[in-house]
This record gives C-alpha cells, sequence and structure tokens, in this order.
C-alpha cells in the first residue's frame, strides 16, 4: 500500500518525456528540417508511457466500470475544449483550413461519443485535428484492458494483451493496417510497470514479445501509413522503453531545472490535441513560410510557446479542476449527486485515491 501512495504523486520524470514527446511532434508538424522528419516517434514515446501509467491505473481501480471511467475523466475535458476551439476557428477562418480538413460542428459532436466507443455506429465522420488518430489507437487499448477486467482477468493483462497482439500479427495481412502495430509499445510501458513491481520475469517476457512483434512487422513488410514501420521506429522502441524505465527508477535523482520541462509535460495532452490543424492556420493567416531564420524562429519557438498558453490555460481552467469530479460522476452517478456540494461540505481534496494513471496518462 506505501508503495501505491508513493506512485500517486506526479512523475517528474515521466512529466520530462511527455514533454520531449511533444515537442518532437510540435517541431515535426512545424519545423521543416530534416532532423525533424520522423517527429511522429513522439506519439510512439506517449504510447509507451500509457501502457506503464496504464498498468497501475488497472491496479488501483476498484472495478473495470471504475478503470474506463477514470479513462473518460481523464481525457475528455481536455478534448471536449480543444476539440471546440478547433472546430470553432475552422469555422470563422475556413479559408485557412488546409483541402481535406473542412469539418462540421456534428463531426465535432460526434468524435465525443466515437472516440470512446470506437465508433460503435460506424459512421462516416472527420476528426477535428488531424492529430486525433492517435486517440482512436488509445482508447482500442483501454477497451481492451476494460474487457478483461470485466472478465476477470486483470491480473493477466500483460500476458493476454501479448496472447492476442501475437495472434492479430500471425493472422493479419502484411497490407493491412491495424491498431495491433502499436501494441508492442503499449506492452513495452506495461512491462516496465511490471519491473517496477518486482516481477521481473513478467516483465522480461513482455519486453521481449514487444521486441520480437516490431521486429516482424519490420521483417515482413508491414504496412502502417500513421508511422512508417523501419529500423529507426524499433530503435525508438528499445530506446524509449529503457528511457521509460530510467525515469521511472530514477525519478528522485533529476535536478530542479527539469522541473520547467515537466511543466511542458503537465500541459502536453490539451498542447497535443490542439497544436496541428490550429498551428497550420496561424501560420497560414500570418504568412510565415518555411524558409528563412526569422520564418524558423516563429515556428520552432513562437508558435509552440503560443499554443503551450491555450494549453495551459486549458489544464488550468477545465482539464485539472474537472478531472475528479467528471470521474466520480461516471463512476457512480447516483452517489455523487447526492454529495452536499451546496452546503459547502463537499471536499475534493477528500477523495483523493491512489492513480498513477490519472496523474501519468499519456495522449498522444
Amino acid at each position: 500500500m506505501a508503495e501505491i501512495l508513493v506512485k500517486s504523486e506526479r512523475s517528474t520524470g515521466i512529466d520530462c518525456l511527455r514533454a520531449i514527446a511533444v515537442i518532437w511532434v510540435l517541431l515535426y508538424h512545424f519545423v521543416p528540417l530534416p532532423i525533424f522528419n520522423r517527429g511522429t516517434f513522439g506519439v510512439l514515446l506517449f504510447f509507451i508511457i500509457s501502457g506503464y501509467c496504464i498498468a497501475f491505473s488497472a491496479e488501483s481501480s476498484r472495478s473495470a466500470w471504475h478503470f474506463y471511467a477514470k479513462r473518460l475523466g481523464r481525457l475528455l475535458p481536455a478534448l471536449i475544449v480543444c476539440g471546440f476551439l478547433t472546430t470553432l476557428f475552422k469555422t470563422l477562418a475556413p479559408e485557412l483550413v488546409e483541402a481535406g480538413r473542412d469539418l462540421k460542428w456534428i463531426h465535432y459532436a460526434y468524435t465525443i461519443i466515437a472516440l470512446p466507443t470506437l465508433n460503435v455506429l460506424q459512421v462516416n465522420y472527420n476528426l477535428p485535428d488531424g492529430a486525433y488518430w492517435s486517440l482512436q489507437i488509445e482508447f482500442q487499448f483501454y477497451i481492451f484492458c476494460f474487457l478483461m477486467m470485466t472478465l476477470g482477468l486483470r491480473e493477466r493483462l500483460l500476458a493476454l494483451i501479448c496472447a492476442v497482439t501475437i495472434f492479430r500479427t500471425l493472422t493479419t495481412s502484411t497490407d493491412y493496417y491495424t491498431s495491433n502495430d502499436f501494441f508492442p509499445f503499449f506492452i513495452a510501458g506495461m512491462s516496465i510497470a511490471a519491473l517496477m513491481r518486482g516481477r521481473t520475469r513478467e516483465a522480461l517476457t513482455g519486453i521481449l514479445v514487444a521486441v520480437a512483434i516490431d521486429l516482424y512487422h519490420l521483417k515482413f513488410h508491414f504496412r502502417q501509413p500513421s508511422v512508417p514501420i523501419e529500423m529507426y521506429r524499433s530503435l525508438l522502441l528499445w530506446v524509449g522503453t529503457a528511457a521509460v524505465y530510467l525515469a521511472a527508477r530514477y525519478d528522485h535523482l533529476l535536478p530542479r531545472p527539469f522541473r520547467a520541462l515537466a511543466f511542458i509535460g503537465v500541459i502536453s495532452y490539451p498542447l497535443y490535441l490542439i497544436h496541428q490543424d490550429v498551428g497550420m492556420m496561424i501560420l497560414r493567416w500570418a504568412q510565415i513560410g518555411r524558409e528563412g531564420a526569422g520564418n524558423l524562429l516563429v515556428r520552432a519557438i513562437v508558435l509552440p510557446a503560443f499554443l503551450g498558453l491555450i494549453a495551459w490555460i486549458v489544464y488550468l481552467a477545465i482539464e485539472r479542476p474537472t478531472i475528479k469530479p467528471l470521474t466520480a460522476f461516471l463512476t457512480n452517478p447516483r452517489a455523487w449527486l447526492r454529495q452536499p456540494r451546496l452546503a459547502g461540505l463537499w471536499n475534493p481534496e477528500a477523495e483523493r485515491e491512489a492513480d498513477v494513471a490519472r496523474q501519468n496518462s499519456a495522449i498522444p
């Protein structure tokens, strides 16, 4: 129990990795230099972090639905606000929207339903932002964990996701790309969590499976348009897994200056949600070209800082104050409604639980 309580605090090391991941993605989208042409690998780093954190979330959840309610409570507030802002900007300035990325309000509204339900209604819709593709992968991972926990298989999550991923890999055509292509990164993160819990054999088996599946994808030339499968991707899996382990194990050794980097990790989720299409619209409006030192300065520093300011406001005003109440409401609406808020007797801090995933969830 003491170990769980320690894990409930934010990890500066994990937040620093989040910051590196989101900065990586921003530079990929905004700075036209060859060094950043694999910026989508930042999303893969997010997936490893997510697997690490979700393992603790599943362990600390009271039930399968409590686990999924925490995921919804963590992801929906910023998603609703950032999706609204993106849709609003596209509606007000359609001439700045890239071809094929136009958006209707009904698509924005349906996104809030479609992502957590894996588009169960099979409706054809446009995501508010191009970066939201990674949320589709994340929710598939969450729902898999939710279903396994519903079946009472919480203690076998890592083994089950390894088995299912192996089966899907061996039975899927190399020309048919699926979320399965990204599951080795979640497996690697979950394996690091098992290693932190002292389950060494389980952890090493999981890492071996993750590496083997990824190399299998590479060997047989699986297609994956979102993040092409190549040797650099495998290197990211290896280095990212090691980085998550070091960040989690030696978090206490990080010097104080890293707290500034960790702050970017704290706002990384709304920053990721708001950055791509809105950022491109701002560049077109300001007529910032792709060449010249001044333009590169704006793209690399000024624009990310401005988007970071928006993300910080969303975090302070929306995300941080609503995560716990929304999670409590989704977990048990009847009990939540009975609480004496109006009398000033409700204290959200009194409900604080040991949940590393709420603190350390990674999106991409």
